[in-house]
């Protein structure tokens, strides 16, 4: 279908058209919805079947993914790789595993793929699309490796490649290359106006102007752009016809610069302009939230006052109509033409650059205005990110971020949460706001204001689409002194899923032996209850079954007993022990085993295990086991 889905708010139609995954954020930040993490979750992906037309060379890719495990995708910019890839998996014949997007850095942004992140019977997507020079080089070597870690563990893996890597890619993984060809373009319009238009209205012929746009072969996330703007002109004008909604969409799609500018030339009042631009950046927020952020900004560039008196003044509602917005029924603020406000926000910015100080200014100051609500601050925080990540770079916002989080109230923290949620995927700069989401993480210097914003988008869109990497900084804001506590608990709440389970108690089995933090004692007790490990459920082996969680477990219990006193770990060994005993074999087996192989290096740590057990009802059991890891035969 196309490479793009769109990120829309809260209240919004979940509508494909932006570049990446869709992920429609309805939660409040700080607020999980239970369902833990849910990277390229199911009903996105079923969403994207039911609009996804298969490009040619489709059947040979999912071929080649079901017989040798790794898929590299190959095709022209905009003919919908990253949408096929996700597809592919989707369709592949593992049907067991969970779906997960890999990230091809470290957590200090260095091109890095993580093979100990793959787990058994995982499809994975790895995006290399926009992936370049030098960059392309690293992780180009490493392709082999990952892939024979997934053949290895019964994954399946689908890459896409960079425009034009095809070319260059290593012999070896010839066996693995795929072009895919963009498929029918009115297919793939007219599949998505199916779902997005009540089938009474939908229609299976395109207007002329339509066919002449799509022949000539526009990237598809403009077609997916397009199917939105019919389906919100439909929303606008429901007494329309298909062909008027068409051409609403198709005028708005094919809106340029120079037509937006002369608008807001032709206003020669420099207030006119100033509401123009603030109902562009609060647009949907109400008349008075408007008013009030118009009167800050002109504030803020030092406009004159208007000195008239007040009934001598223009009507708020001529005002409005001189800029082409409409308060609806609900005072709410909306421009007349569709997406028209994305377009005055992008002249502003293009064009004034001498004003962009201001406006950064004014955002700072504006979200706190007792006249907007929550939804407005986050929205005319997000409306200004988005500028100046097109122009400019992420470190332009550090500053309004830390003084937002540093400020009073919840209304700046929220304006700090959501420019960070914005940009934790941005397809250009995601990469430097997680590096710097983590560098954040790890300073012990870190105020508590911003401590907790960082939690909030580690906890939230960074877990939703990154689980991985909002557990090592959530780790690392959990051993925090002071607002730490959130943090182990929003952590803690992550942790259900069994994958991200285990990768915490490898980065525990590493930790614990140096005993530095605290809170990691305290994680490893909570996150090891026995029967819960030792227990195997419906279709489902138990946690100790797995080499890799037994490992980590069993190195974290070593370093327990050898480094942590007694008195912090002897009551979660007793009901280890405890757990043991009532427990039919192989679980008994398990938990005993795991304990005795935690000490079995170390006889004077085997006669601490011992004398805690001695007056234990499997004190018999586990003296047998002692005496088998020390080689001494145990008497009938």
């Amino acid at each position: 279908m196309s490479d793009t889905f769109h990120t829309t708010a809260p209240g919004a139609h979940a509508v494909f058209s932006g570049e990446g995954t869709q992920y429609v954020y309805f939660n409040h930040p700080g607020r999980r919805n239970g369902l833990g993490p849910s990277p390229l979750a199911i009903d996105h992906l079923e969403w994207l079947k039911r609009r996804f037309i298969r490009p040619v060379g489709y059947r040979q890719a999912l071929d080649v993914l079901d017989g040798i495990g790794t898929v590299l995708v190959d095709g022209a910019p905009g003919g919908g790789r990253n949408a096929a890839a996700r597809m592919l998996l989707f369709d592949s014949d593992q049907k067991s595993g969970g779906l997960q997007e890999v990230l091809p850095e470290d957590n200090e942004g260095r091109p890095f793929i993580d093979r100990t992140l793959i787990d058994h019977g995982q499809r994975l997507l790895l995006d290399l699309s926009a992936v370049g020079g030098p960059e392309w080089r690293d992780l180009h070597r490493q392709l082999p490796a990952v892939h024979e870690t997934v053949r290895e563990r019964g994954a399946r893996l689908a890459v896409v490649l960079p425009s034009s890597a095809s070319e260059n890619v290593h012999p070896e993984l010839g066996p693995h290359l795929v072009t895919l060809r963009r498929p029918d373009t009115e297919n793939v319009l007219l599949r998505g106006l199916r779902w997005e238009l009540p089938r009474e209205t939908a229609s299976r012929r395109l207007p002329d102007g339509i066919k002449r746009y799509l022949g000539g072969d526009p990237p598809l996330r403009d077609v997916a752009r397009l199917c939105r703007l019919v389906a919100e002109a439909h929303r606008s004008h429901r007494s329309g016809t298909f062909d008027q909604w068409c051409a609403t969409a198709l005028s708005a799609l094919g809106r340029r610069p120079e037509d937006v500018a002369r608008r807001i030339v032709a206003l020669e009042d420099s207030r006119q302009r100033a509401l123009l631009l603030t109902a562009a950046m609060l647009e949907e927020a109400t008349s008075d939230a408007v008013y009030a952020a118009c009167e800050a900004l002109l504030k803020t560039v030092e406009y004159p006052e208007d000195e008239r008196p007040l009934l001598e003044r223009e009507d708020l509602s001529e005002r409005f109509r001189e800029i082409k917005a409409i308060p609806d029924a609900n005072g709410r603020v909306r421009f007349g033409e569709l997406d028209y406000a994305p377009a005055v926000r992008s002249h502003f910015w293009n064009h004034m650059p001498g004003l962009r100080p201001k406006l950064l200014r004014w955002v700072s100051k504006g979200v706190s205005l007792a006249a907007l609500t929550d939804q407005d601050r986050m929205a005319l925080a997000e409306r200004l990110a988005e500028q100046v990540l097109r122009t400019g770079g992420f470190q332009d916002l550090v500053p309004l971020i830390t003084g937002w989080a540093g400020t009073p109230g919840q209304g700046a923290r929220l304006a700090a949460w959501r420019v960070l949620a914005y940009g934790v995927d941005h397809p250009r700069h995601g990469r430097d706001v997680r590096t710097q989401l983590y560098r954040w993480a790890t300073d012990r210097a870190l105020p508590d204001g911003l401590a907790q914003v960082i939690t909030d988008v580690c906890a939230g869109p960074l877990a939703e689409r990154f689980p991985e990497r909002a557990l090592v900084r959530l780790h690392h804001l959990a051993r925090r002194r002071q607002a730490g506590r959130d943090a182990e608990e929003r952590l803690v709440g992550l942790l259900d899923e069994p994958r991200l389970r285990r990768l915490m108690l490898d980065r525990l089995a590493s930790s614990l032996p140096r005993h530095r933090h605290p809170v990691d004692v305290r994680l490893f007790l909570r996150l090891t209850d026995p029967v819960q490990l030792a227990t195997a459920g419906a279709g489902r082996a138990a946690a100790l079954d797995d080499s890799r969680t037994r490992q980590a477990v069993t190195s974290a219990w070593g370093a327990l007993i050898h480094r942590v006193p007694s008195t912090v770990w002897s009551h979660h060994l007793l009901a280890w022990l405890t757990a043991a005993h009532t427990s039919e074999n192989p679980a008994r087996d398990r938990l005993l085993d795991t304990l005795v192989d935690a000490c079995a290096a170390d006889s004077g740590a085997l006669g601490r295990l011992y004398s805690l057990a001695l007056r234990h009802p499997v004190e018999p059991v586990l003296f047998r086991k002692i005496n088998a890891a020390q080689g001494i035969p145990t008497p009938r």
